[in-house]
């Protein structure tokens, strides 16, 4: 089996294994989207852009990278809970 297969079948799963605890965190504690699963998605495509190359598929590599950007920015404007300093 091609590397490239291989990779691609682990990118996407570990997609999956994101969407499955964003689910699973929306079904059972709240209603936001939990940093856990943006990283998850994150490696997953980052994964799914190797195989890409190997896979000499631009077109889904350019769309591939768009989503590592929007889930980048996503990261950076995540909000964080501020703590407060007892002084």
């Amino acid at each position: 089996m091609d590397i490239s297969i291989i990779l691609g079948i682990i990118g996407l799963s570990i997609i999956i294994i994101a969407w499955i605890v964003q689910l699973i965190t929306i079904l059972c504690k709240s209603k936001n989207l939990s940093l856990f699963f943006v990283w998850l998605h994150l490696i997953g495509i980052l994964i799914i852009v190797i195989a890409n190359i190997g896979f000499k598929s631009f077109t889904t590599l350019i769309l591939n990278i768009l989503l590592i950007v929007f889930t980048i920015i996503t990261i950076i404007f995540y909000p964080r809970k501020n703590k407060e300093k007892n002084v």
